[in-house]
Order: structure tokens, then sequence, then C-alpha cells
């Protein structure tokens, strides 16, 4: 068989069957490795989650026992922090317990196919159980759950994880026969906490029923039961380790307090000594699971070890071998080479000929004697179509005669030219070429031949042409983007400053672009910045610049306007005015009307920079001047501007320290009954108690915290306010605490949660709560707000209108919002001497009514404002001629006075 192959194929093959044969063996002996390495990785890993079901089980087993307590006892306070202390230690040992089964790794995989999926209902059972578990803890701090409810929801949920823990033992008891007893260990701590529980509620509850009597009988039975099987299972070393851990006295302690029980000789006082002991025997039992857990992690430790040291072993070796048969091969190879060398180089030189550079090869009257492959494929005519032809078939008259000369002379005084050149395909396409034709000369200089030689570079220059206009325009857009603005900008403001000649920037940002984004999606969002760009392009002129900055952002460069400042601000006037007229129209997609505005902060420069660099931070300074006094306009920069912004720095620094340093506190402003003259209610006003300037009112620092995104932490110290307050003084005062809310927080997605978590955690009647919201911010976006709205209430808040009357007040809108309260803007009683007022005020009183809302009026400072409401339908009013906002300790005293008054 050998005898027809060649030398070199005989060397390979007789080279190769050593190879192949270590190959093999080494395969072997690794994957042996490997799969002991898998598989002890596997165990441990069960153990660890083992380990974490029976940390979880310890939890919720303690969490069950104070619950049990907490449901009867008197002492609720005490309790209700052992409470929380324990759910914090529950949740961290499920989180612990998530860790291991949201795994996505090999030894996870091989567990699940090694117990057959049988244990996977069991950990979905528990976690979709463990999700009810904060509802289940509410209702036992409020006391809206039964003892029965309360067992039979943890019982449940430990029953789930005891099904797991056997699963998962049995699958361990393949490595130790001992593991299979540590569901044993688990069912008697279970017994044991269920016991605990239930002697520890009846003895709290000072009600021991005959039924919860039999209940703890057949527990102890159980109990004793199982501790049974689990000594005559178990090995001599586990028994000694059980026997080691659990405290004779401990036991003594509690056979004596159980007789005790039977007796019914224990009393509340004895509950909390019964809860210890009967605790020290469960982690006892936890103590003996987890060294016999650990026990087994240590040995798959050690198996993991040395098969990892086998598998390094093993790939030393390999590679040193598999190093050795590479050189020797590679020697081989390069002996055979030498001998092929001559015979490769023959078929090189036949190769290159035919290369896909095109080749021309022409006499010395320059006529084609032969031409490649190449040659057909770039131009697209054959070898027979050319022979005897001039080169000047390609010519593509895109070159002047001229240049053809100069090429000539250089050919003829130094042999050989080189360059890019434009010719003609036979289909008439004119197609860019790198060319390069060297002169062939004899021994005197006579030119025998020429040799032209050529490659199509049309798709390369494209290819730089695309590349370019990429690398400088917007790619969504088509508009310069900031590196060639950039570029343009530096190019002009030399020119500029040269020539005395003035330029303006605009610096363009569209309002509310991220909510129309947000809510229909990033494609409606690109059209629009598309027909954004189109609008732009049609009112600025052709020697202008547009960029797009970046999403929302763009810029123009009007140039050469007029060397009179006052003439060019006035033509820069008139075309930001059509650029927000032309913004402001509505953009139709998909039968959609969106509304947007545009903010612009123009510079005209040169106006004294010293860089290019600072007109954009003059037109961005001017432009967030626009934005800060409303939107939809422009701004001219100039030095007061940049003085307002730093002095805005200034301030938004001074807000962040005094967050951090609490300066921040909350002022009441009592709400009076019309009727009663008592009060019914209160408006929380943050106040700022600044080391310097004293006392300041929201007019100083809300609308910079609105602008830096802080605003929410007032919002959070309002409510959280609130909660203490009602906490503390409900019997005290029994209506509601209104907090103002901004619609940047309202229509934040997790705003309803948030404030339902608040109120939950502080465990207050919610309708104690009301948020107040203007009119104006409900609109922005109505149906949003109508089911944010609607979630609030359906867990108890109240809603309020606040400044109706100062904004957009529509009847629809008032018809369709589920709000109890409308406050009336103290601006409406400013005028109330005229009759027309006075009617368009108990207009708005009637139409409120009509929808079933409370009216409540601000601003009430004379008693002739007073006697106005007296003869109309309002309910509250607010304002300085019964008090100003005051604070906390002064609202206490005026709520005290009040009730004694009334």
């Amino acid at each position: 068989m050998l005898k027809n192959l060649s030398f070199k194929l005989k060397i390979i093959i007789i080279f190769l069957i050593p190879i192949f044969a270590l190959l093999y063996f080494s395969i072997f002996y690794i994957q042996t490795k490997y799969n002991e390495l898998h598989e002890s990785s596997m165990y441990k890993l069960s153990a660890n989650i083992t380990d974490s079901l029976s940390s979880l089980l310890l939890n919720i087993q303690i969490e069950r026992g104070l619950s049990a307590g907490y449901i009867v006892s008197s002492q609720q306070v005490s309790l209700k922090k052992q409470l929380n202390k324990q759910y914090t230690k529950t949740d961290e040992a499920y989180k612990k317990f998530l860790t291991y089964v949201q795994r996505d790794d090999n030894a996870k995989h091989s567990i699940i196919n090694k117990i057959g999926r049988i244990n996977k209902p069991n950990v979905y059972t528990i976690t979709s159980q463990f999700e009810q578990i904060s509802t289940i803890r509410t209702n036992i701090l409020m006391h809206k759950t039964e003892f029965e409810e309360e067992m039979n929801y943890y019982t449940t949920i430990n029953t789930s994880i005891l099904k797991a823990i056997e699963t998962l033992s049995i699958l361990l008891s393949n490595y130790n026969t001992d593991s299979v007893l540590i569901s044993k260990i688990q069912h008697i701590k279970e017994y044991s906490g269920l016991e605990r529980a239930c002697i520890y509620n009846s003895l709290l509850s000072e009600k021991i029923s005959k039924t919860c009597n039999h209940t703890i009988l057949q527990l102890q039975l159980k109990q004793a039961q199982e501790q049974s099987l689990f000594i005559a299972s178990a090995s001599n070393k586990l028994i000694r380790i059980y026997e080691n851990y659990l405290n004779e006295d401990n036991l003594e302690q509690i056979a004596h307090l159980r007789q005790e029980y039977a007796n019914k000789k224990l009393s509340t006082k004895d509950a909390l000594e019964w809860f210890e002991q009967a605790t020290q025997r469960i982690n006892s039992l936890e103590k003996v699971s987890s060294y016999l857990l650990q026990d087994f992690i240590n040995y798959t430790n050690k198996i993991y070890k040395k098969s990892l040291q086998s598998l390094y072993i093993a790939a030393v070796i390999w590679i040193f071998l598999m190093t050795s048969f590479v050189f020797l091969f590679l020697f081989l190879i390069k002996l055979m080479h030498k001998e092929e060398k001559n015979v490769q180089d023959l078929k090189i030189s036949a190769c290159t000929f035919d290369s896909y550079e095109a080749i021309t090869i022409t006499d010395a009257d320059a006529n084609i004697i032969k031409v490649n492959n190449g040659f057909t494929k770039i131009t697209g005519y054959t070898q027979e179509e050319v022979i005897g032809l001039n080169p000047k078939i390609l010519k593509s008259f895109k070159h002047k005669e001229d240049f053809y000369k100069k090429m000539w002379d250089e050919i003829r005084d130094h042999g050989k030219w080189s360059g890019n050149i434009y010719n003609k395909r036979k289909n008439g396409e004119v197609y860019l070429e790198r060319l390069t034709i060297t002169a062939i000369k004899d021994e005197t200089g006579k030119v025998l031949n020429y040799i032209g030689q050529f490659l199509d570079i049309d798709d390369i220059q494209k290819a730089k042409d695309k590349a370019v206009y990429q690398a400088n325009h917007d790619f969504l857009t088509g508009v310069a983007n900031r590196q060639q603005l950039m570029q343009r900008l530096h190019e002009e403001f030399a020119r500029a400053r040269r020539h005395n000649f003035l330029h303006a920037f605009l610096f363009i940002d569209l309002d509310n672009f991220k909510r129309i984004n947000d809510s229909y999606g990033h494609s409606i969002g690109d059209l629009l910045i598309k027909e954004v760009t189109q609008r732009l392009k049609s009112i600025i002129r052709e020697e202008d610049l547009l960029a797009r900055i970046s999403g929302d952002e763009f810029a123009i460069l009007l140039l050469n306007l007029d060397e009179d400042e006052h003439h060019a601000a006035k033509i820069v006037k008139n075309i930001s005015q059509k650029i927000l007229l032309e913004i402001s129209r509505p953009f139709i997609f998909d039968n959609k009307s969106l509304h947007i505005s545009s903010s612009i902060g123009i510079k005209l420069f040169p106006d004294g920079e010293y860089k290019a660099e600072d007109v954009i931070i003059h037109a961005d300074t001017a432009m967030y001047k626009a934005k800060k006094l409303g939107k939809n306009q422009f701004i001219f920069f100039d030095k007061k501007i940049e003085k307002e912004l730093q002095a805005l720095t200034i301030a938004e620094e001074e807000i962040k320290n005094a967050l951090s340093n609490n300066e921040f506190t909350m002022y009441f402003q009592a709400k009076i009954d019309l009727k009663t003259r008592s009060i019914a209610g209160a408006e929380l006003l943050s106040r700022w108690e600044h080391p310097q300037k004293g006392l300041l009112t929201p007019d100083h620092y809300i609308s910079i915290a609105t602008g830096m995104g802080t605003i929410h932490k007032f919002t959070l110290m309002a409510l959280e306010s609130a909660s203490t307050f009602i906490q503390q003084y409900g019997d005290l005062f029994e209506g509601t605490l209104s907090i103002n809310i901004s619609s940047q927080e309202f229509f934040h997605p997790n705003f309803e949660q948030e404030i339902i978590d608040i109120i939950s955690d502080y465990a207050i009647d919610p309708t104690k709560i009301e948020l107040e919201i203007t009119e104006d911010e409900l609109i922005k976006d109505f149906h949003l707000a109508l089911t944010k709205i609607h979630t609030l209430k359906e867990f108890g808040i109240k809603f309020s209108i606040d400044d109706f009357g100062t904004g957009y007040s529509s009847i629809t809108y008032l018809q369709q919002l589920p709000v109890d309260t409308l406050k009336i803007d103290k601006s409406f009683l400013e005028n109330i001497d005229t009759q027309t007022n006075k009617e368009l005020f108990s207009m708005i009183v009637n139409i409120s009514k009509l929808f079933g809302m409370n009216v409540v009026v601000e601003g009430i400072e004379t008693q002739e404002q007073l006697d106005f409401l007296y003869t109309t339908q309002t309910d509250l009013y607010q304002g300085f001629y019964f008090s100003k906002a005051v604070s906390k300790e002064a609202f206490l005293n005026l709520l005290k006075e009040n009730k004694e008054t009334f």
C-alpha cells in the first residue's frame, strides 16, 4: 500500500502513528480525571445548596416562632424589633439560597440530570411561596393574621424546603451514606420548631386548648420517632457528633419545661425561657447538619484538588511530548522542503503572470504583445482583442495631455513611472487604477519592452471617500457631526479674526424630546430627529453649516453675517424666530400628532474669545439660560448669563452639602375646617436652616433642586416626616397631611411602589396622606397620570389638585380625574370685591362639589376674605390669617390649643 506513496507522505505517516497512540491514551486519562473533577464539583454544589436550604429552614422556623408569639403577646414592641431583625436574617438566607439556584454551570446542570429534575418543582415551589412572605409579614405586624394562618404559611414553605433537602440528601448518599440522614435531622428541627411555636403562642396568649395540647404531643412523638430512626441508621462517628453537639443540660431543661407545661404550671413569664431553650436545641441540630455537610464538602474538595493536580501533571507531560514532536516534525518538513523548493519556484513564476494584478507587455513601440488574465478581468478586453494595439484604447480622456507628457518624460529619464490614473473599460465605465510602467532595456540602454502593472483601486478609493464622509457626518441625518463642526468652527474662527467679519453659533436643544422617545420608542424618535433636520436645513443658507452634536442637540454656523454687530444680531434673531416656529409646528407620524419646542443659545463671534471652544461654551451657557427661563425661546450670550450660571453652580453645591448635613426640615401649615373652625389637616413645606442666611423658604432652592434632579429627596423627606408624625401623634391629629409632588417624580416608573413601600414600612393609615400636584403637571401625560392616581388611591392615598386656576384648567380633565380635593389658588381672592370674580369663584366651587371634591382655598389673610368664604360651600382654608407654616413643635401646640377650644 505504501509503495505508491511519495517519500514525503511515507515519512509523515510513520511519524504520525506514535502521535495518534499518545493522543488516544492521554485523552482517555484526561477524560477520566476530568469526570472525577466534574463529579466532585457536582457533589460539592449539592452540599452547598443543602446547607443553604438548612439555613433558610432554620431562619424561617425562628421567624415562625417569633410571629406566633407576636400575634398574642402584650410585649409587642420588643417582639416587633426581634421580628424585624429576624426578617433581615431570613431574607439574607434566602438570597444565599438563590445564588446557588440561579447558577448556570455544568455542576448545576449535572445535579438536575442526576436527580431527574425531581427537585426542580420543589425549588420553584419555595421561590413562589417565599414571594408571598412580605404580605404575610405585613399582616402579622398589623394583626390581620390568626395563629393558624401564620403557622400554615410557614409550615407549608418549610415542607417544600424539607422535600428539596430529602432529594439532595439522597444524591449525596452516593458519596457518603451518612448524608441521607441530613433530612432526618431537618425533620427533627421542623417538628421541634413547630412545638416551640405552639407552646410559645399558648403561653403568651394564656389560652391552652385541648387541640393545641394534642398537636404538641403529636409533635413530641414525631421528634422521638425521627430521633430513633436517625440513631438506628447513623454511623458510630455520626452518633458521637450528634451526642457531642446536643447539650444534656439543655435536653433536661426542655424535658422539664414540657412536663411543667403538661401540668399547666407554666405561665406567660416562662414563655421566653421556653423559646430560648427550644431554640438552643434547634441550633444544636443545625450544627450537626452543618458539620456533616462541611465534612462532606471538605471530602469533595480533596477529591477535586487531587483530580485537578492529576490534570495539571498530565497536561504538562502532554505539552512537553507534543512540543518535542512538533520540533521533530518541523525538522523533517524543513528537510523535505529543500527537495521541493525548485519545483515550487517554477510554479510561483508561472502563477505570477496570471495573478490578480493586471500585466501588460508591449514592444519598444508600445504595441501590446501579451496580457494576463488580470488584464481581462479589470478591462474586459481579451488577449486576442488587444494584441498589436496601443494601450491608448484604455484612455478615459479625464486627464490633460500634459499629464501623459510628464508620465513618458519620467519613464524616459528614470526608466519607471508609478501613479494613479483614470482609464476606461471595454464597456465604457471609467475607473481608477494604480499603474506602474517599467522600461526593459538591453546592455546599451535601448528599450526592448514596456511592462505595465496595474490594480483596480476604484472600490478602495470609494471606500476611503465613504469612510471620510462617515467620519464627518451624522449617521442618522447625514448632516455634519461634532468632528466636522469643530474643524469648520476653528477655520471660520481664525478667518473671522483675520478679516473682522461676524459669524454666529447657534446651540439648539429640543425640549421634551426624551419624553417622546420614552413614550413612543426610538423609531419614532429617529423619525422626529430626521424631520427636525429637514426643517432646519430649509431655513439656513447654502453657505451655513448645520450639525447634529448629540441625540437631541443641533448646532448651526451662520457665516459671513455683517461687520455691524447690531445688523448681524438682527439677522440671527430673524433666523432663530423661524427655527422656533418651525420646530413648534406639529410632527405627524403614524397618525400621531407630536409637539415639541426648542431652546436656542446664540453666540456672535469673534467677540473677545481666544479659543474657538469658548464659542461653544458660551452658546451652551445661553441655551441653558433659555431652558431655565421656560424653554421655546432664544437667548444671546452675555457676561451676565455667565455670572448667573456661576452663581447657580455655587447654589447647587450648597444644596448638596445641605442635604448631606441634614439642614432641611419640614414645616406645617394648618388647614382649617370652615364649619367647625378646627384644624382638619396640614400641608408640609420644606425649610432650609441655612447656617449663614438663616431660615430660607422653597423659593430660594426648589427650582434649583429640580434642575439638579434631587427634588425626589425632598419628597421622601416630606413623606417620612408625615408618616413619623402620624405614627407618633395620630391620637392628637385626625386630619390629613399634604405633600407637594412634581411631575418629574410623579411620572417616574417606580413612583407609586416607592410611596406604597414607605407608608407600609411605617404601618400608618394611608388615607391620612394626601399628594398635591398641579393640573398643568398632570396633563403632560394625562392617561399615564390617571393610571398612577388609580393605583395609589386603591392603596388609600388621597389626591389634591394644587393651584387650580393658575394654569390650563379644563372641565374635561377635571371630570376624569379621580381626586379628592381641589385647591383654589389665592390669586382668585385678590379681586374678590367685584361681582364677576365672586361668581367665577362660586362657579369653581360648585363644579368641584358636582364632581364630589372637597374645596380648599389658599392664601386667606384677611377677615374680609374669610367672611366671603362663609357665603360659599368651601370646606377648608389655609393662610396667614390663621397660621403661617410653623415647625413641628409649634404645630403640635396649635393642635393642642385647637383641641382644647373645640
